[in-house]
């Protein structure tokens, strides 16, 4: 699952997950916060053809091929390799769920240093001003900061704590439920939802105390074996520091991607709902993104 940010966002070898004769080549960047799939057929009644019927892949088997997939989309950077229009709607929300605050912004997405990057151009339908001008810059210039020290981070072995890494260690902390199969976007997908193992999973850094407590469902293409939805929730509430430095009541997210040609696929709407606290600020928002108008780079360099 992408990361949600408010303006912040081959070889000759077989691609892992595909059969023979299967189209497109999926990615799923540093958005991935639900990775864990799975699948499952409800085999028909009993006639004369099936018997000749594919047995119902097993969970485990999606599993892996979903995870193969996410891997060799990491190493291929696909996310890295396009530009997009970024429309953006933040609603400040009161006890009372009325709008407070309503802001829409329009940004261009591209990449620095082989990460998308969405650079501010319009905000409630006009230009920046001289001093957004500024804060943009500034806000340029501390993400390139960022991406040289996860740059050293990742030259030097070690792991950056805000990134959500589609992986083993993560599947492993939920439990799968297999519930069928769906059309997505005209496309024939698995469904699963997930919850988490345990009560007291490991909390290895900040970000896992929020991804030990969400539960929600995925479906996965079943083409691709690629992720194209993720709905998840908060199961429990969420604090830190006995909830003085800050809570999360309840927090609800909608990722959908979107093939965008044969090789990749990309976020194309991001819906999020927050209700909760950071110190003594009330924080109650419902965000939205919708992602159009990819068009991939001519020469990848890994920059801008």
């Amino acid at each position: 699952m992408p990361i949600l940010v408010w303006n912040g966002a081959r070889s000759a070898c077989p691609e892992p997950g595909r059969t023979a004769g299967a189209p497109g080549r999926p990615t799923f960047g540093a958005a991935a916060l639900a990775g864990v799939v799975a699948a499952s057929f409800a085999l028909a009644p009993a006639n004369l053809g099936a018997q000749n019927k594919p047995a119902p892949p097993r969970t485990e088997d999606v599993l892996k091929k979903t995870l193969e997939r996410a891997k060799w989309s990491e190493e291929q950077n696909l996310s890295g390799r396009y530009t997009f229009t970024q429309r953006g709607t933040l609603d400040e929300l009161d006890s009372k769920e009325n709008v407070k605050r309503h802001e829409v912004r329009v940004s261009y997405v591209s990449p620095i240093d082989g990460e998308p990057y969405a650079r501010l151009i319009q905000k409630d339908g006009k230009p920046l001003s001289e001093k957004e001008v500024r804060v943009e810059q500034e806000r340029e210039r501390k993400f390139r900061q960022r991406q040289a020290e996860r740059k050293r981070k990742k030259e030097q072995g070690e792991k950056d704590d805000a990134e959500i890494e589609l992986n083993e260690e993560l599947v492993g902390k939920y439990r799968f439920d297999l519930t069928g199969r769906e059309a997505v976007n005209g496309r024939p997908a698995f469904v699963m939802s997930f919850q988490p193992r345990s009560s007291d999973l490991p909390v290895k850094r900040k970000l896992d105390r929020l991804l030990n407590k969400v539960a929600g469902r995925v479906w996965i293409d079943e083409q691709d074996y690629e992720i194209v939805r993720v709905d998840l929730h908060l199961a429990e509430n969420v604090s830190a520091w006995g909830g003085m430095l800050a809570s999360v009541r309840k927090f609800l997210l909608r990722v959908e991607q979107t093939k965008v040609d044969e090789s990749a696929w990309l976020p194309s709407s991001i819906d999020a709902y927050i209700d909760g606290r950071i110190l003594i600020k009330s924080l109650h928002l419902r965000i939205r993104q919708e992602n159009s108008e990819f068009h991939k780079l001519a020469v990848h360099n890994g920059g801008e």
